[in-house]
């Protein structure tokens, strides 16, 4: 695990909802559900869609393109037609700033 990175504050993504951010170059989705932050890859393994355009839907986020659905928390796929999970970041709360680790 690499130095985790600030990407936003967490009182600017209310419960329910996520913001997109940049690590690394990539696109990352941080998800607020039930009181916890989690990260995953922002593209859709089935065909590349941005899941960050995508809705959120509890522990769940909807690739806008073909409906795929992704379990925010694991990264594992829920729904086809996508079946390879995207990947995972830990994330971190200091004080109100959410910071992702790095790869």
């Amino acid at each position: 695990m690499g130095e985790f990175v600030t990407v936003g504050k967490a009182s600017n993504v209310p419960e329910g909802e996520f913001l997109v951010a940049e690590l690394d170059g990539q696109n990352v989705v941080v998800a607020h559900v039930e009181g916890e932050f989690c990260a995953i890859g922002e593209e859709c393994h089935h065909a590349g869609g941005p899941l960050g355009d995508g809705t959120l839907d509890g522990w769940e986020i909807e690739c806008p393109w073909h409906a795929s659905r992704f379990d925010v928390r694991t990264g594992e796929a829920t729904m086809p037609p996508a079946t390879e999970p995207v990947p995972t970041y830990a994330v971190m709360i200091d004080g109100d700033d959410i910071q992702v680790a790095s790869a």
